[in-house]
Formats: C-alpha cells, structure tokens, sequence
C-alpha cells in the first residue's frame, strides 16, 4: 500500500496572488439571470456573426472578435470558437435537413493554436458534405 501524505503549508502570498487573479477574471462575480437560461450563448455569439451567403449546403459569415468573446489574454475565447463552430455546423445542416428533424453534433475536435486578437474577422464558408 502506498504511503499518505498530506500537502505542505501553502504560502499565505501565493493565496493571496490566485485570489486576486480569480477576482480580476471574474470567478468570484455572479452569473446575470440572463445567462442562464436555455441556450443563452445564442444571444451572446449572435451580435458577432454576420452573414453574407446561405445556400444548400453551404454558408458564408463573418465572426468580428469583439469584447463580449475575449478572453483574460484579450485573444477570443475557446468556448466562443466552439460554440461558433458549432452553430456554422448545425445551420448548415439546417439547408439540407428538414426543421421536423432533430440534429446532434455527435463530435467536434478543434485544435487551439493561437487566439484571434481584439478587432479580427473571420470569413467562415461551411460546408456540409452534401
């Protein structure tokens, strides 16, 4: 059997340094009643993507990084790309299959390499397989 052991005294200043660094991103702030209803990011996310083309199969829009989706490093959020992602896939999908019809992502991989800056636009043409 493995030996127990209890963690060493933590630095009252290092406490101290990561509740700061929680406060200034927001972890102690409560979350508005708007935010946490069904689908909430949709409203969010929408006043960032812009549309210029729909056909069968395909779509054409535009995603502006803007305050609302940064991150603490001012670089867009990995959850705002994700859910971007995910609404290009879905609507996409949407010119093909009938509103009747329920669609499941079943998967989504995405690779974070660099953050998109404050200001940048993202010319985005989904594409379904069909």
């Amino acid at each position: 059997m493995a030996q127990q052991s209890s963690a060493k005294e933590v630095d009252p200043e290092d406490v101290s340094k990561v509740i700061v660094f929680l406060k200034e991103v927001g972890a102690s702030s409560s979350i508005p009643d708007d935010c946490c209803t069904n689908d909430s990011y949709s409203n969010i996310l929408g006043r960032h993507i812009k549309v210029h083309k729909i056909q069968r199969g395909r779509l054409i829009c535009h995603l502006s990084v803007k305050p609302a989706i940064l991150n603490f490093f001012d670089g867009i959020h990995g959850g705002a790309i994700a859910a971007f992602s995910e609404r290009m896939a879905i609507a996409c999908a949407r010119t093909v299959v009938a509103e009747d019809k329920e669609i499941f992502l079943g998967e989504l991989g995405i690779s974070y390499l660099s953050a998109a800056p404050r200001n940048w636009k993202k010319c985005d043409r989904g594409c379904s397989g069909v």
